[in-house]
């Protein structure tokens, strides 16, 4: 197939195959945005180019955490909305040891007023339920709304008695801003190497082989390793402590994770449940969040991927039985909505500086920053290779959306899947803007369709 990208945004076409074998192509676009004073996304001079690999918060450390992934899934059942950057404390409250953080994502509320007064072509042009010309007012809908506590760093300190490990909690003042990499949240990995005297009490059993521990290396601060536990839920986290660490190692100190669900925060209780096997899976679960990627051996997101044994690595199937192309969903569960049209907007709370363009701060010291998705279209024109097969127009899906307040950017990443049979020979790639579609549609509707955002209100 013949791939023409016609549009100002980095995109490719690429084949994959489902999970019967049978073969199909990809079509995949990100565009950059930023925003104006009304916070409207409007293009980005410099437009990113397409992720071909997934983003390590450390590219020199593999154990700390991936903030963004790929784009070169194949299909995505959802759209993941991811947030990196910062939460940032309300002003006014820096004296306090925590606050929360939210983000909401809507539909827009909108008065239908289209009449169709010829038939159209394109497949972007709804026809359902603009049968007559009497308006028609839909209330918006909230497909996201997650608010997480975010608290001051606190350690656990050892002050051991007589050998036997003893821990207090010590708070520490809240910063202006606490990160939102996937190491505030809960999880990590406890490590002993080869030159510490705990190795002496440890069964040989629960250690990594000699012979194959020159061969493990995680960053370059790390000497030999001899024994590697890690949080499966999130490595890159901070607060795991393995029971053979704790028991042989016991550190002097352990530091707890900040970002958590406001009814269930880190405590010394909880990791002492962690480092005696007694903490439930269900508590594990929604113990380890955030606002960005979950981890990809994180156990709820493992299980998408299907049986991996000796069977299949020897079949040569592309997929285990039981994949699930929801795996490729990288947002935490309740940060994955519906396929988005690209209309909707978002409000985030003390997920960015004050001073951000945009930004209000509310009666209680909150900055809120309203951000309204441009109401973009984006298509493929096809033509098949079979002479009988009509040319048709396939649009793309917006399944991640990416917002880095920092600075100041939104990212979008498209996506259409071409099935074999089409036989496509060729493909080009278009966007149409909103006044674009507008003169359009104004070739087909008596009146087009009314989309009332709160800033227009007034």
């Amino acid at each position: 197939m013949k791939f023409t990208n016609a549009t100002s945004h980095p995109a490719l076409a690429f084949e994959g195959l489902d999970q019967l074998g049978q073969s199909f192509h990809v079509v995949v676009m990100r565009q950059t945005y930023t925003w104006n004073e009304q916070g409207v996304l409007i293009l980005a001079d410099e437009q990113d180019p397409l992720r071909l690999e997934d983003e390590l918060t450390d590219p020199n450390d593999l154990m700390s955490g991936i903030v963004e992934e790929s784009d070169l899934a194949h299909y995505k059942p959802k759209c993941d909305v991811i947030i990196k950057g910062h939460a940032y404390v309300p002003t006014g409250r820096e004296d306090q040891d925590s606050f929360n953080a939210s983000i909401r994502l809507q539909t827009p509320d909108y008065i239908i007023l289209a009449e169709p007064n010829a038939a159209t072509k394109y497949a972007f042009v709804e026809q359902s339920s603009r049968n007559t010309a009497q308006d028609h007012y839909q209330a918006g809908q909230t497909l996201i709304d997650k608010t997480l506590t975010i608290l001051s760093p606190r350690y656990l300190l050892n002050d051991s008695i007589k050998g036997n490990a003893h821990y207090r909690l010590h708070i520490e003042p809240m910063p202006s801003k606490v990160s939102l990499n996937p190491n505030t949240s809960f999880g990590g990995y406890s490590l002993i190497e080869d030159n510490n005297n705990a190795l002496n009490y440890i069964n040989k059993n629960e250690l990594i082989p000699e012979d194959k521990r020159h061969g493990i290396k995680l960053n370059p601060h790390h000497g030999v390793i001899a024994y590697l536990q890690d949080d499966s839920f999130n490595a890159a986290g901070t607060g795991y402590c393995s029971p053979i660490y704790y028991k042989y190692v016991q550190p002097q100190h352990i530091q707890l994770s900040q970002v958590h669900h406001p009814d269930l925060l880190i405590s010394e209780s909880i990791v002492n449940q962690v480092v005696k096997h007694k903490l439930d899976y269900d508590r594990h679960n929604r113990l380890v969040t955030g606002f960005g990627v979950r981890a990809k051996s994180h156990p709820e997101r493992t299980k998408l991927i299907g049986e991996v044994n000796e069977a299949f690595i020897e079949s040569g199937e592309a997929y285990p039985k039981g994949f699930d192309f929801a795996m490729w969903n990288g947002a935490y569960p309740d940060q994955q909505t519906s396929l988005l049209m690209g209309n909707e907007w978002l409000t985030l709370t003390n997920l960015c500086k004050p001073d951000t363009k945009a930004a209000s701060i509310d009666k209680n010291g909150n900055s809120q920053l309203t951000l309204y998705l441009p109401e973009t279209i984006a298509y493929v024109a096809l033509a098949s290779k079979n002479a009988q097969t009509m040319a048709t127009e396939l649009p793309l899906r917006l399944d991640t959306v990416i917002i880095s307040p920092d600075n100041q950017k939104v990212n979008l990443v498209w996506r259409a899947i071409i099935i074999d049979d089409y036989k496509p020979r060729k493909a080009t790639l278009f966007v149409l803007n909103r006044d674009e579609q507008q003169t359009l549609a104004a070739q087909y509707f008596t009146e087009a369709t009314k989309v009332i955002r709160p800033y227009e209100i007034g």
